[in-house]
């Protein structure tokens, strides 16, 4: 069972880490100066509305933390947004749920958002150098990213099968809420 949990667990770590590596360095290869969609939110969102809400939070600060290292925010900075975030996402998944693909993108859309305002505001208040609107630059994001969320979900669907993750929690009511 361990050896379960650590095999899947270190794939949707590596599955952050490619792509963060495609959304910040092969998206430019291909489409030039077009803000890239927040594809590491897709997968935080996987993660969220796959687990239950305590234990869910550690897997998404390690996830982000993974998602850091390509990024020039601050760690804590965006710690303090996806603790925000993850509430909202949990509050809306315990009133609203269902498991499929529309309901997935729904949270990418919503959730982009959602990031982008929770992060220019915490950065105003924090930073001393604050973010930039760049309203068109995020208003790509936030179109782009449930586009990209669908084959996101298929991908992390299979990897569930593949490595026998519905065993390892099925016992603690996922997709209930409490």
């Amino acid at each position: 069972m361990f050896v379960r949990k650590v095999f899947y667990w270190l794939g949707l770590v590596i599955t952050m880490f490619l792509a963060c590596s495609f959304q910040t360095v092969f998206w430019y290869q291909l489409f030039g100066h077009l803000s890239p969609p927040l594809l590491w939110l897709s997968v935080a969102n996987y993660v969220i509305l796959s687990q239950k809400a305590p234990q869910s939070l550690f897997w998404v600060y390690l996830l982000v933390a993974t998602a850091s290292i390509f990024s020039s925010s601050s760690l804590g900075l965006l710690w303090l947004v996806i603790f925000a975030y993850y509430w909202a996402v949990v509050i809306f998944k315990n009133n609203f749920y269902m498991e499929s693909t529309s309901y997935f993108v729904l949270i990418n859309f919503g959730g982009s958002l959602l990031f982008h305002i929770l992060f220019w505001i915490c950065s105003y208040l924090i930073e001393v150098n604050p973010t930039k609107i760049l309203f068109f630059d995020r208003l790509t994001q936030i179109l782009l990213t449930p586009l990209f969320s669908i084959p996101i979900y298929y991908f992390l669907k299979k990897w569930e099968r593949l490595s026998n993750a519905p065993e390892i929690y099925m016992d603690t009511a996922r997709y209930e809420s409490e």
